[in-house]
């Protein structure tokens, strides 16, 4: 009888390690997931960033003013916007968008817009 107590103890433990070990694996699966998701999910707000960056920069431009190279602070980011002249007549926008956390750089995007000579 007494030996049977033991073995009885024994697959018991055996049983809960196994389903600890599956756990942990599953944890950290989702938690690896979760850190590419938020990465995507910055990857994407940086590209909205330029975007509006050479969004603003161009309406700027077809409203007749001048765009002095400049960074713009926003909620959870910044963007950079410059203009630069082409050779043959043209304007190229260049905007980088970058989201920022405390200071620190998590994600950035460029977007190059060249137009004519027209604005």
């Amino acid at each position: 009888m007494r030996g049977r107590r033991g073995s009885s103890l024994l697959l018991a433990l055996l049983v809960l390690t196994l389903f600890a070990l599956v756990l942990g694996t599953v944890v950290q699966l989702g938690i690896s997931d979760l850190e590419q998701t938020r990465r995507r999910m910055n990857a994407a707000y940086a590209s909205e960033l330029a975007r509006s960056g050479t969004d603003w920069a161009l309406a700027t431009l077809v409203a007749g003013q001048p765009v002095p190279r400049t960074v713009l602070p926003l909620a959870g980011g910044e963007i950079e916007v410059h203009v630069e002249n082409l050779p043959e007549g043209g304007r190229r926008i260049v905007s980088e968008g970058r989201v920022t956390v405390s200071g620190a750089v998590l994600a950035t995007r460029e977007e190059r817009v060249d137009i004519g000579a027209g604005p």
